[in-house]
């Protein structure tokens, strides 16, 4: 179970950082296309940081915690 749970937390992870990778492209190859968003710079800013949260987070449970079942702690 705990194996199971922390692949579905990275898989979670990666689907998020791709997500907004994909955001920031296309900010980059069509900035004009974006209507709402005004402040272009921050709304790609803000993409980023996305990207980097969702990094950390991937980080961490690599750190601190095995996809074993059994986890002497």
């Amino acid at each position: 179970m705990r194996t199971r749970m922390i692949n579905a937390l990275k898989t979670h992870y990666t689907g998020e950082i791709a997500k907004h990778k994909m955001n920031v492209e296309i900010f980059f190859a069509n900035p004009v296309g974006v209507g709402e968003h005004i402040d272009l710079m921050e709304t790609i800013s803000a993409e980023i940081g996305k990207i980097a949260e969702y990094e950390d987070k991937l980080m961490t449970l690599d750190t601190h915690f095995q996809p074993q079942e059994m986890v002497k702690i």
